[in-house]
């Protein structure tokens, strides 16, 4: 009887739970409501890197542009960003909030190398979207297959520091090259780069190279110092924006006048580079670096529909924002290609739909996705093996507070081949 009665009460429990999973509804996509998806991300709004503050303004004027269409599908993006001043620690405990409290869909934009990393084991172990990180370290693009949920947008850093090298060969053959780089992956991806670039024959016009670290509580003095004594011609910065002001102003107070100036493309804005000249700096004229997108502060992309476009969107959703500083372009090219891949995954949004549409990029017919803010015939394109979204560029130098291409687009990730 007991062992009959145990058997009918096991049958119970098992139609039970049948019956209580089959009636039970299916769980919902987190930050997905019929009307709304949320959108969260981190950005140095103060700091040392607070000059980065106008990127994640220009996403939000246009996802406000997309709302105002219609949003995506039918829902309204809801765009959220709080300030962890570059600082790691504060980027975890927001990045936590986000997806423990605020149930974000997705994290969008995340800004800077040591911070996005602090969190990307976290949000991969959650399978979160981490998706077009604000920083061009090589490992948010190469390693994907350890880091499914990741992935970054503009060209990388090694990518961009081979094109240096492979410029100064053609360029400079007799020049000799003083390095500033920062302490961390940001800066070692650009010198790792610039050594291939280089390559092997040619990494001795490398004479010194100096590092600091951005947590210092003063300027990168020692270290541009000991570049001028070095030797070195040509300034290579491979820096955020408030050390490279730094670093152009403690050059001309030192008497250091190289031949050459080389800025990496994160901190190659007029805006950036004006407050150097302002601050003293008598040695911006001339800087090269590379660029991918329109440049508001040329005159010359006026007329470029792109440009006509981003205007209208800053001055309706974003008035006090500086519609000529390419960093507020930055923003709104930037959640362009978030929204297409938000269209691409569909009505029935999910997190892994999400990646799987970020993971192969290539919507316009017959243009690879033609981003309207990028620079004509620049594609964002991910397929298979090949997860680095931007990779082309070209060269750019400035002269009279605005950058001139100096020749037509390279294939930066072709550049280290």
């Amino acid at each position: 009887m007991r062992k009959t009665f145990l058997l009918v009460a096991a049958a119970i429990a098992v139609s039970a739970a049948i019956v209580v999973t089959a009636g039970a509804a299916p769980s919902a996509t987190p930050g997905v409501t019929a009307k709304t998806i949320l959108l969260e991300g981190t950005f140095p709004l103060s700091g040392p890197a607070s000059g980065y503050a106008p990127i994640p303004a220009g996403m939000g004027a246009y996802f406000s542009y997309v709302n105002a269409q219609g949003g995506v599908n039918g829902r309204k993006i809801t765009w959220h960003f709080e300030d962890d001043g570059y600082n790691p620690a504060n980027t975890v405990q927001l990045t936590h909030k986000f997806v423990e409290q605020d149930h974000a869909f997705a994290l969008v934009g995340g800004l800077g190398t040591e911070p996005q990393t602090a969190v990307r084991q976290y949000l991969n172990d959650n399978k979160v979207p981490q998706l077009f990180v604000s920083t061009g370290a090589t490992t948010f693009d190469r390693d994907f297959a350890t880091y499914p949920w990741t992935l970054g947008w503009q060209p990388d850093y090694e990518a961009e520091g081979s094109i240096y090298g492979k410029y100064v060969v053609k360029n400079l053959a007799s020049a000799k090259l003083g390095v500033l780089y920062q302490n961390d992956d940001y800066g070692n991806d650009y010198l790792r780069g610039l050594k291939a670039g280089l390559g092997a024959a040619h990494q001795s016009m490398i004479i010194s190279a100096q590092a600091y670290d951005l947590s210092a509580t003063t300027p990168p003095s020692v270290q541009v110092a000991k570049l001028k004594a070095s030797g070195a011609d040509t300034f290579v910065i491979f820096a955020t924006p408030t050390p490279t002001i730094q670093a152009y102003v403690i050059a001309t107070k030192l008497g250091w006048k190289p031949a050459h100036v080389i800025t990496n493309s994160v901190s190659a804005t007029d805006p950036f580079l004006t407050i150097a000249e302002k601050s003293g700096s008598d040695i911006v004229e001339g800087s090269i670096s590379i660029n991918y997108l329109l440049d508001p502060s040329n005159p010359v992309y006026n007329k470029q529909p792109g440009m006509k476009l981003y205007r209208q969107i800053m001055a309706k959703y974003d008035p006090k924002g500086n519609a000529n500083d390419p960093l507020n372009l930055y923003g709104v090219a930037k959640a362009w290609t978030t929204v297409q891949v938000l269209k691409a995954a569909g009505k029935n949004l999910t997190r892994a739909g999400l990646m799987k549409a970020a993971r192969s990029m290539a919507y316009t017919k017959g243009k690879k996705n033609a981003n309207p803010f990028s620079l004509p015939g620049v594609s964002v394109f991910t397929k298979g093996n090949f997860q680095y979204p931007i990779s082309q560029v070209t060269v750019i130098q400035y002269a009279n507070h605005v950058f001139q291409p100096l020749g037509s687009l390279i294939n930066g990730r072709g550049a280290l081949r």
